[in-house]
């Protein structure tokens, strides 16, 4: 009989999807088809579903709010904080049925192993079954939310943590001892690029080789409304490339089409990337070895952790909304931002992915 993962992936934002696929790609590459995978999931299920469509005959996917995620101010990068407390109000009253909903789904579809990145709902549901459970991630809702609630509010995330078997931590963690039976650190991994796919987008984008090809990503769950008053835009000298939520109509700015799934082989054509700091794009250029030019903000804790992460390993450069507004994007910044001192190289970052999966593959035996 085959073995069941059901593998629970946040609704916000997608670099939780992207590294999620990478781990279910690998999962089949190098362990065979001896089990089946069910794909809880929101707002990001679509895309996840293009992404695996090849294993389309092992995986099952259920839509359903994983989590709550963030609220931004409208038309910024910025939290909305009134919102937040507001919906995580309702949040809290509704959590109980949330978990009950859970522990009958996976009595209904006799599941063997739970994964998480990193809804708090299936670890709590799982332990109520003695079912094993697996959180991976570079942070938590509990931490994440931690400057912007009460603790008193956020006593029922910590609880449901709590409950997690094992963490695999990724860069950036700064987290409570999760995983009571065993706490992993692990290392930068990312979907692997297509070296053919790659030379035919910097063919087409900069067949002459004189341009500076600058990848520009803020997350698709954010728009600004001054996006258009960049100045950088007004270069020709560089050729942009944004992601589809972007609209940005310029002869110089490439939109990746909204079909095509596997951006980081666009990322791995660029000579810079320009990013807030989200995990997914920020271990996307740690892997192919990009130079990140970081959106400051403040405001979020697992922004600032994931730059922690990359002092001293990457070569990277934080700057002000504000400021990257005026900022003109030249060779001699992209130079700059390379010559930092590098002391340690994010090393073996190709080892996390299989070490990963062969560590599920063991507990799912």
């Amino acid at each position: 009989m085959l073995k069941t993962i059901c593998y629970y992936i946040t609704d916000y934002g997608y670099g939780h999807a992207t590294r999620s696929i990478a781990i279910i790609r690998s999962l089949f590459q190098h362990s065979g088809q001896s089990f089946r995978i069910i794909v809880c999931s929101g707002k990001a299920l679509p895309f996840i579903q293009e992404s695996l469509k090849e294993y389309e005959n092992a995986i099952s996917y259920r839509a359903i709010s994983t989590d709550l995620g963030y609220f931004l101010q409208s038309g910024s990068i910025e939290p909305d904080l009134e919102r937040l407390k507001y919906e995580f109000a309702l949040y809290m009253e509704e959590w109980p049925g949330i978990i009950d909903r859970e522990i009958n789904f996976l009595l209904q579809e006799k599941v063997d192993l739970v994964v998480s990145d990193i809804s708090p709902i299936p670890f709590a549901a799982a332990d109520k079954l003695n079912m094993v459970s697996v959180g991976i991630s570079n942070f938590t809702w509990y931490t994440a939310y931690e400057q912007m609630m009460d603790e008193q509010s956020l006593a029922f995330l910590y609880q449901a943590y709590s409950h997690m078997d094992y963490f695999l931590s990724l860069p950036g963690a700064d987290e409570p001892d999760w995983g009571r039976l065993g706490h992993i650190q692990t290392n930068f991994f990312s979907r692997a690029a297509s070296q053919q796919e790659v030379s035919k987008i910097k063919a087409r984008l900069n067949p002459d080789g004189s341009k500076l090809i600058v990848y520009f990503a803020l997350g698709m769950n954010i728009s600004v409304n001054d996006l258009e008053e960049m100045s950088m835009w007004a270069d020709d000298s560089c050729q942009f490339i944004v992601s589809s939520n972007m609209s940005l109509e310029r002869s110089n700015v490439c939109v990746i089409p909204s079909e095509d799934t596997e951006s980081q082989n666009y990322l791995a054509a660029a000579d810079l990337v320009i990013s807030k700091p989200g995990w997914g794009t920020v271990s996307e250029a740690v892997c192919f070895n990009k130079p990140l030019l970081l959106v400051d903000r403040k405001s979020f804790t697992e922004d600032q952790n994931t730059v922690k992460a990359l002092t001293g390993r990457h070569s990277y450069q934080k700057m002000e909304w504000e400021m990257l507004k005026r900022t003109a994007v030249t060779r001699e910044l992209v130079a700059a931002i390379e010559e930092q001192d590098v002391q340690e190289r994010a090393a073996d970052r190709d080892l996390s992915l299989p070490s990963i999966t062969g560590f599920l593959m063991n507990l799912l035996k």
